[in-house]
């Protein structure tokens, strides 16, 4: 997803580095990339500046940057909750229940 920003630059010198990171959780990455290994980004910017100099050069304006991340195998989490589990907690919050309502009612 593209992100435009804008940042003010009250006064610069001949040269200026304009710089930005961007992080990829492994929350998003394991949701949204689970069956694959390796993920390639290609990263594309663009600046451009709003001024009343006349004579103004950007050089270098876009760029391109391709990004490889790697799954790392140790952090991958299961594919969900084992059905018997799910199950076996139903039966206890219902004995639960039972019990409760038993001991309320005496």
């Amino acid at each position: 997803r593209c992100l435009p920003f804008r940042c003010p630059l009250p006064s610069f010198e001949r040269v200026s580095v304009l710089r930005a990171r961007g992080r990829l959780w492994n929350g998003t990455f394991l949701e949204e990339f689970l069956a694959v290994a390796s993920v390639e980004l290609v990263v594309r910017a663009s600046v451009s500046v709003t001024s009343s100099i006349k004579n103004l050069v950007l050089k270098d304006a876009a760029t391109q940057i391709p990004v490889s991340i790697y799954l790392d195998p140790g952090a991958a989490v299961a594919g969900g909750v084992p059905w018997w589990v799910v199950a076996l907690a139903v039966l206890a919050g219902a004995l639960l229940l039972a019990l409760l309502v038993g001991v309320l009612w005496k």
